[in-house]
């Protein structure tokens, strides 16, 4: 008699293999959430944008955004089309500026101490996180640096690179934030020089570090940090009976600078002084760049752009002449970054003429300029992060016949 065949038992699922279905079905599920979430932030995208004009610029970032990319066969082959495009999505996302502040509030909330590069420190300050010096730029710099002292050894030469808010004042980092040593960094750089005088400003800074020295909301320092630093200068810089008294003007109260531009975070307005020497020398100022001429270093109409600190000289140009009624015989070759713009409200009593150069817009060479202009003093201005990441100034410094055998 034929036996019925009975059929196979299903093995019964062991706790592991539950284990791996049910997290199989979670990612799944998780998958399609974000599916549809994503579709559903791109079709609202699309919708609002019908109706919206792109922005050209963010004021609250202070920089251009990312306009509807423009096709071509190169940018889709090696995908550069599509990475213009999510930067065109981020840039006009709507609402932009108020997700920022959100993401900005939520990592706050979350224990965040960091923004887009930029610390969120005590007292409301926002720092920029420190990078390592760039090494190559740097000896280029020295080498042109002590290159050009050796070729004018009868002018009086002066280097002086600015600490940055973070080496001033550590203690307003948040906690167990890591931060490179950059008064070790100042005191190598000074070691470097030879035939120019390197100005430590480092310790003059410190004694005044409960001061607003430099902005909250900003790289820069403020007039005060500079006033500081030139007063403990003047010596070095051969100058005597120094201005003692200035008329000291609050210009605004409401600059939220690029720190706060780039870290999203809005929770401070700072003020911006002009110290104005009282004396009797006058001056005018000429601009080479647009050849325009005023009787002030300070631009009033740009206080009602976004970056206020561009009240000094209106911002950066290739070349600016101070020409003053001082008669002292000298005259004063600046080279320098931003952070010269504010201090140059200290040096107008003290010299014939002030010409001031910034090597990232300045495309001349600077000997020609010393014998043309009858130049008897140079000085060296920049911040620390500016100066450590500079890739320009020994361009400038190079005599125009190595430029060309390089």
């Amino acid at each position: 008699m034929e036996q019925t065949k009975q059929p196979e038992s299903t093995p019964r699922p062991t706790p592991k293999s539950r284990a791996k279905q049910r997290y199989r079905r979670n990612r799944c599920l998780q998958g399609n959430l974000l599916a549809a979430l994503l579709l559903g932030v791109v079709l609202v995208f699309g919708i609002v944008s019908v109706g919206s004009a792109d922005k050209a610029e963010s004021q609250n970032e202070n920089r251009k955004l990312a306009q509807i990319p423009a096709f071509s066969w190169s940018g889709l082959t090696d995908g550069s089309y599509f990475s213009d495009w999510d930067s065109y999505i981020s840039d006009q996302l709507p609402g932009r500026d108020s997700w920022i502040s959100f993401k900005l509030q939520f990592d706050k909330f979350t224990g965040k101490k960091e923004s887009n590069g930029v610390y969120l420190c005590a007292d409301d300050y926002l720092m920029e996180i420190p990078s390592a010096p760039d090494a190559e730029n740097v000896q280029r710099n020295v080498d042109a640096i002590n290159a050009f002292a050796d070729r004018h050894k009868d002018l009086r030469m002066n280097l002086a690179v600015i600490p940055n808010a973070y080496c001033i004042n550590p203690e307003r980092l948040p906690k167990n934030a890591p931060c490179r040593n950059q008064q070790a960094d100042l005191e190598s750089l000074a070691a470097s020089f030879q035939q120019v005088n390197f100005i430590n400003t480092i310790d003059a800074l410190k004694a005044h570090k409960e001061e607003e020295l430099y902005y909250h909301t900003d790289h820069h320092w403020t007039s005060l940090g500079a006033y500081y630093a030139f007063s403990s200068m003047t010596t070095q810089l051969g100058i005597t009976n120094p201005v003692s008294d200035y008329d000291v003007y609050a210009v605004s109260d409401s600059f939220e600078g690029t720190l706060s531009s780039k870290s999203g975070s809005h929770t401070y307005q700072d003020t911006v002084e002009i110290y104005v020497p009282k004396t009797s020398v006058q001056y005018k100022v000429t601009y080479a760049d647009t050849k325009e001429t005023t009787c002030s270093i300070y631009e009033r109409d740009c206080l009602n752009a976004k970056d206020h600190y561009t009240v000094f000289f209106g911002g950066n140009h290739s070349r600016v002449d101070i020409a003053t009624t001082a008669d002292t015989e000298r005259v004063l070759l600046l080279v320098k970054d931003s952070y010269a713009n504010c201090f140059a409200q200290f040096l107008t009593p003290y010299y014939d003429k002030i010409i001031i150069i910034d090597p990232r817009y300045y495309y001349d060479n600077a000997d020609s300029l010393l014998a043309h202009e009858g130049v008897t003093d140079v000085l060296f201005l920049y911040n620390a992060s500016t100066y450590f990441a500079d890739s320009s100034l020994a361009d400038v410094l190079t005599p125009a016949e190595a430029s060309q055998q390089e």
